[in-house]
């Protein structure tokens, strides 16, 4: 029977979508948890005017909110996408070795039948699928609204109310769906030892890295892993475009 190697495409497509949307997820809780840190400072300034830890807090805050955009987002769209590489790396050896079984040849039929309505096709379906996960965010977060909303307009103190209950829905549908667990169970600051049998698809090392392994190194972040991935599913009728339907209230 003649066999043909599956494709890893599809594949790489849908880790590289879901580790782009997760960098994005962090981005906004991040963004979100220095505003709340930096006007609790600010608070702690103005009631303490005279303690020197306060005003030392407020100027490592102010630190870290300079360097988010600049420095941070960055940092973590580059994480993100070594790990879609080295996860697509880790599944195409397993998925490559399975092996399909090639169409038959059929001879053409002697006379056209009647075909019942098309299904979608197979690179409709995976667009559609690519997605999918956004569809959910934004069904259960409206998170493409906040994305695309002008925060320009708007003060620090409403933008913070929003943000807390997108931050909330946002949280509920990935712990639902995908609950995403810390690769290392430390706190970031915390010093650890890197073994020689150490896995890089889990574990990446930064920083002054010679020589061969034992290392001994600080956590700067923890990591994420999905412990499940169990995604509503959909019909496969709607225009692989359309994330989320116009809504409009018949009067």
């Amino acid at each position: 029977m003649d066999t043909a190697k599956p494709s890893t495409r599809p594949i790489m497509v849908r880790v590289l979508f879901f580790n782009l949307l997760s960098a994005a997820a962090v981005a906004g809780a991040v963004f979100w948890g220095l505003k709340e840190i930096s006007a609790r400072a600010s608070l702690l300034v103005q009631a303490h005017p005279d303690l020197a830890e306060a005003h030392t807090l407020a100027g490592w805050v102010e630190t870290l909110w300079r360097g988010f955009w600049p420095y941070g987002v960055p940092a973590l769209l580059i994480f993100f996408l070594i790990m879609a590489v080295l996860t697509w790396w880790s599944l195409r050896g397993p998925f490559l070795r399975r092996t399909v079984p090639a169409a038959p040849r059929r001879s053409a039929p002697a006379k056209a039948r009647p075909q019942p309505e098309a299904a979608p096709s197979s690179a409709e379906t995976d667009r559609r699928l690519y997605l999918h996960l956004i569809a959910v965010l934004q069904k259960e977060g409206r998170l493409l609204d906040f994305f695309s909303e002008d925060l320009a307009q708007y003060n620090d103190g409403q933008i913070g109310a929003a943000v807390r209950s997108i931050h909330e829905s946002c949280k509920k549908a990935l712990d639902r769906h995908i609950a995403p667990q810390s690769v290392l169970d430390v706190q970031e600051g915390e010093e650890i030892a890197v073994q020689k049998d150490f896995d890089p698809n889990t574990l990446k090392l930064v920083g002054n890295v010679t020589g061969e392994p034992p290392f001994k190194g600080v956590v700067r972040h923890r990591g994420w892993r999905a412990r499940k991935v169990d995604l509503p599913t959909f019909s496969g009728r709607q225009p692989h475009d359309i994330i989320a339907p116009a809504e409009v209230e018949v009067q």
